[in-house]
């Protein structure tokens, strides 16, 4: 469980620390962002909820359901983020979708309002 926990928090560093290197268009950092997803979302989908869950007093158990799907809807966002990254098409036009070079940040975006939310809403929740 504690292995888990410290791959998530490796994919999270490496993702955050790929983003900010992604304006410096070195070659590695698209796969270093996609090896930083895959990494967190496997710490944060095996880890379980259960302890969550048992922390979280009786009233709030429904709340903290609907917190946790919002989490893992927030994972699908990320890993969205790190196709997008990936793309690489001259014309950008990917399978009639018009992507530009940074048309990764709306996903990425998406995920960390999400995360940041859910966090400051279960640590709440949790007291």
């Amino acid at each position: 469980m504690k292995k888990l926990g410290f791959m998530e928090m490796g994919g999270e560093f490496l993702v955050v620390f790929c983003a900010l290197l992604w304006i410096s268009r070195m070659l590695w950092v698209p796969y270093g962002f996609a090896l930083g997803t895959i990494l967190f979302s496997i710490g944060r989908l095996a880890q379980g909820n259960e302890g969550i869950l048992a922390e979280t007093p009786e009233k709030n158990q429904l709340t903290m359901i609907r917190l946790i799907r919002q989490r893992n809807i927030s994972i699908v966002f990320l890993m969205l983020a790190a196709v997008f990254m990936l793309v690489k098409t001259p014309m950008h036009l990917y399978e009639g979708f018009y992507l530009l070079k940074s048309s990764w940040l709306v996903p990425f975006i998406c995920f960390t309002v999400i995360e940041v939310y859910t966090t400051f809403r279960m640590s709440h929740l949790i007291k």
